[in-house]
């Protein structure tokens, strides 16, 4: 099982591979990161620890097989707690590109359960418009450092919705999901 992600560009920190739950050794990282991971089981749960054992976020929590990837603004000394029901691989990338930019074109994510997107910027109001398949769908906005802005979304069941943002600014969302769905963030004008 190999990872292969679009942001392959990006320096390789630490990398690990496992079969079921354990713990990873600490890395430390300097900037923005993200952790990508390959799952080839029925659960897959990633838990963030700093290196003196506080728990930080929920990285993944991904119902059966996939490869996915959640962001960090903050350096530190990390470690990852995997809950999982078979095989996996985790890479941790320094995040070398700057945040995507809301513009002409939507920027689009995509994922399966719980994750933080990469950063992107918006210059003037923009609206975040989503797809959920799943059971529980909600998304938090956080700013570049990491601190709550607002809620975007509290859905339960599958549906569509938008949720409009005045301020300017740079941001990530924070997603917490049971099945798959999909993220457009858009400019209004």
């Amino acid at each position: 099982m190999g990872l292969s992600f679009a942001a392959s560009q990006d320096p390789v920190v630490q990398r690990y591979a496992g079969n079921g739950t354990q713990n990873t050794r600490p890395f430390s990282v300097s900037q923005g990161w993200e952790v990508q991971w390959d799952a080839s089981g029925d659960i897959f749960q990633l838990f963030l620890h700093t290196g003196s054992g506080d728990l930080v976020d929920v990285a993944a929590n991904q119902m059966g097989s996939g490869s996915g990837a959640s962001y960090f603004p903050q350096p530190g000394t990390y470690y990852f707690q995997v809950n999982a029901i078979g095989p996996w691989a985790l890479s941790v990338v320094h995040v070398s590109a700057g945040p995507a930019q809301v513009g002409t074109a939507p920027v689009v994510f995509h994922g399966n359960g719980t994750r933080n997107t990469r950063p992107f910027a918006a210059s003037g109001p923009w609206e975040v418009q989503w797809d959920a398949s799943g059971d529980i769908f909600q998304v938090f906005i956080q700013d570049g450092r990491g601190n709550l802005v607002d809620v975007a979304a509290n859905q339960l069941g599958p549906g569509r919705g938008a949720s409009y943002q005045p301020r300017s600014g740079t941001y990530y969302l924070q997603v917490n999901a049971m099945g798959a769905w999909t993220l457009q963030v858009v400019p209004v004008r």
